[in-house]
Parts: structure tokens; sequence; C-alpha cells
């Protein structure tokens, strides 16, 4: 059985589809000669995971085992319906229980490492451009920025 509906991936709005074995994200790129792209997807068989997170803007979150499928092991869709989609995706997994059910030995256990990264920003003295702390020209202006 197929599920589809409108959503968006990264910021990009397109179509959703759950069917067939995968989970798949397609989106119309072109002005004049509109053509339908698919942008992921994921087989089901690689799906860890499916989680709702936030609490006004619900997202569905996909964890994908990293040794089955290479990429980024962690997909954001925002869709309309993220609990019947989280429902749908389990259902086409063939489990219909949550992941959180199975046994502990049954599950792989996943481990995402975030990284934050701060950028420190100062003011060029001359056209007041934000520059990094690192650059020794203002990259607006070509003005030597001085590290008073």
């Amino acid at each position: 059985m197929t599920f589809s509906t409108r959503g968006k991936y990264r910021g990009s709005p397109g179509t959703l589809t759950v069917g067939g074995g995968s989970l798949v994200f397609t989106r119309v790129d072109g002005l004049i000669s509109k053509k339908e792209r698919v942008v992921v997807t994921i087989p089901t068989h690689a799906i860890v995971s499916v989680n709702v997170e936030g609490l006004v803007g619900k997202k569905l979150v996909v964890l994908v085992d990293g040794s089955k499928v290479p990429g980024i092991p962690r997909h954001e869709f925002q869709v309309r319906n993220p609990h019947d989609w989280k429902a749908a995706i389990l259902r086409e997994m063939g489990s219909g229980e949550p992941a959180e059910s199975k046994s502990r030995d049954a599950r792989k256990e996943v481990y995402v490492k975030e990284i934050t990264r701060e950028i420190v920003k100062v003011p060029c003295s001359y056209c007041g451009a934000l520059n990094e702390l690192t650059v020794k020209k203002c990259m607006s202006c070509g003005a030597s920025v001085g590290r008073g």
C-alpha cells in the first residue's frame, strides 16, 4: 500500500511517498520544463527508528543504519500528520509496532555525533560589515581589519 503527501525536506517542498519497500522524497525542478527529481530514497530495511519531534512544528525524524545505506543517518521531514506517517512507515517495515517496544538485543543503537561550532565576528572599522575573527582583510570593502 502506498502512502503519499506533500511535505518538506531540508526546506524544499515536494512529495513524500512510502511504498514498495522504500521511503522516497521527490520535488519538481525547473521553471519552463518541469521535471520531477528524486531527492532522497531510503529503503525501509535500512530504517532503524521513526520518531515525531517538536511541539509546534512537528517533524518526522527517520534514523537510518549507515552500514546498509551510506550518507546522512538522520532525515527530517515536515508533513501534516507525522504520527500517521510514523504508523505508515512502521507498517511498510513490516513490524507494525514501534521500534521502542522491540527487545533491547534486537535493536541496534545508533549514536549521532553533533558538532557545534561558534564563529566570532567583528565589525569592520571602515564599512561596518561583520567579518570572522580570523580574517586579515574585510570581506566587503577589503580594508585591513585591525585587532585593537
